[in-house]
């Protein structure tokens, strides 16, 4: 998308594909590059599941391919960046990390129970599991707007099309936090409360232990329903900030 510079790649989430992160950067400038994982949308898979490795390693393929200087990761996405600056701290200019997973952990709680669910609801082909397991993520105050539930849809259609992603073992993106010490690119971490897929807690503990982290903590449901138009303001000014001005 776009042209010109900053380059920045946006990571996605489980599941996802490219679609997911194009509202995140429609606002960016330069040109934003969309990856899709292997195993993921209409990408191959890799025989046996993925590991955090492979996702950085696909990561850091299309960033080094297209240059980038800026890289910003959703979910599982913000995993795989971790899992790269372990390997590389001062890879980027620029970071931003969306609705953070996990950090040093694994997850073994309410929202692995609902991955496997979703997982088996996929397999099985059963759509309408899909949609109303996808519809308990949205607000309950904007469930009855015009046009959500033609989204909704389209996602679970996207998402019934493909082979569902499974990890090939228990992993956590980082063995410990150590490795974020390097990093010395300024980092915006944006969550949203109430979140049991996408902890704020796990944000916050993210923002406090890189050097230059920053905290944006939005309203249930904020970052792809209530205050989008919030998030991709604060990620175009965060990933491109105005040159300072000279007399």
């Amino acid at each position: 998308m776009g042209s010109g510079l900053p380059v920045t790649v946006f990571a996605h989430g489980l599941g996802g594909s490219s679609v997911e992160t194009r509202p995140l950067a429609v606002r960016t400038p330069g040109t934003r590059v969309l990856l899709t994982f292997r195993c993921h949308g209409s990408s191959d898979p890799i025989a046996g599941g993925w590991t955090y490795d492979d996702l950085a390693d696909d990561l850091t393929e299309v960033a080094d391919a297209f240059g980038a200087t800026g890289a910003v990761g959703l979910s599982l996405g913000a995993g795989a960046l971790l899992r790269l600056l372990s390997r590389t701290p001062d890879r980027f200019e620029r970071l931003a990390f969306v609705l953070p997973a996990a950090l040093d952990e694994t997850r073994d709680d309410l929202a692995t129970a609902r991955l496997r669910r979703l997982g088996a609801a996929l397999v099985a082909g059963d759509e309408e599991h899909v949609v109303r397991m996808l519809l308990e993520e949205v607000p309950p105050q904007v469930r009855g707007r015009g046009g959500v539930r033609i989204l909704v849809d389209r996602r679970a259609r996207q998402m019934l099309g493909v082979t569902p992603p499974y990890p090939r073992g228990t992993d956590a993106p980082l063995p410990d936090l150590a490795p974020l010490s390097g990093v010395t690119a300024p980092a915006l971490v944006i969550s949203q409360v109430d979140d049991p897929l996408h902890p704020s807690a796990v944000a916050g503990r993210l923002a406090d232990v890189l050097p230059h982290g920053e905290l944006l903590l939005l309203d249930a449901g904020g970052v792809f329903w209530t205050e989008t138009r919030r998030v991709q303001d604060a990620l175009a000014t965060h990933l491109c900030p105005a040159a300072p001005e000279t007399s």
